[in-house]
């Protein structure tokens, strides 16, 4: 299975939506344009939801098959590669511009509002309405501020998710993203692999499983591509807490999980 950058994420999103990608969206994902494709008759999606739990490294995904058993349910299933650092803000700003770190310009570990052409500035000039919902101050609340789309900013994950369902249920909006941070805040507590981050990872599962269902039932007789899409992998410090952001498989490594509903 060929592995992507996940620089190619953003223009197979709107191809899959049928609209122009932005400026820096150059490559896409072969095997998801095609899967589109094939599952709609070359007709494209009505709408997306992108469910974007961090921090879940493909050697996690692995290990955690049964914990993780509804995402491993999906689909289509595709392996990517992260920029580099593997770091939160760095790996959103390409996911959702198409671009690398040295284009987008967050090279480090900052949250700021990045200022080049990115999905969202492509949905609002193809008049798809458009939302993110967020945990306040994450990554996800402060890159792409300033576009004439929704923001919904919450306390905490389950928030996020309950938000989300009852925006779903609106039926309201062409594209929605979701952001969730539990298994990358504990990981970096504790380690990749304790008690408390399988804890977060059922969480990410029961979140994945909750917004399948609310997307069934509020999209019926539309085609919807429901889209899993971490950001970066963890590894354990010599110290033993969790960590990412090395050029190493274990933060580079991840998967990726597509539903057409």
């Amino acid at each position: 299975m060929e592995r992507y950058s996940i620089t190619a994420i953003t223009k197979s999103l709107c191809n899959a939506i049928k609209i122009s990608p932005p400026a820096y969206a150059r490559d896409g994902i072969d095997e998801l344009d095609k899967f589109v494709e094939q599952n709609t008759l070359g007709k494209g999606v009505d709408r997306i939801v992108v469910f974007n739990p961090d921090a879940i490294g493909e050697w996690v995904a692995n290990k955690y098959k049964n914990i993780l058993s509804d995402i491993w349910d999906s689909e289509l299933k595709v392996k990517m590669s992260s920029v580099i650092p593997p770091k939160t803000p760095v790996c959103f700003g390409s996911i959702y511009t198409g671009s690398t770190p040295e284009e987008h310009g967050i090279q480090h570990y900052e949250k700021k509002k990045i200022e080049i052409d990115s999905f969202f500035d492509a949905l609002v000039r193809a008049n798809k309405k458009t939302c993110i919902v967020t945990v306040e101050n994450q990554s996800m609340d402060i890159l792409f501020r300033g576009r004439a789309i929704d923001y919904y900013t919450l306390k905490n994950d389950k928030e996020v998710i309950n938000k989300a369902i009852q925006i779903i249920n609106s039926k309201e909006y062409d594209v929605i993203c979701i952001y969730n941070q539990e298994y990358d805040d504990i990981m970096h507590r504790t380690h990749p692999k304790s008690l408390l981050s399988q804890r977060a990872l059922k969480h990410y599962n029961q979140s994945h499983k909750m917004l399948m269902q609310a997307i069934k039932q509020s999209y019926q007789n539309q085609k919807t591509l429901f889209a899993t899409i971490t950001d970066h992998g963890v590894h354990r410090e010599w110290y033993l807490l969790g960590n990412h952001g090395k050029n190493i498989d274990k933060d580079i490594n991840i998967i990726h999980f597509y539903n057409i509903i």
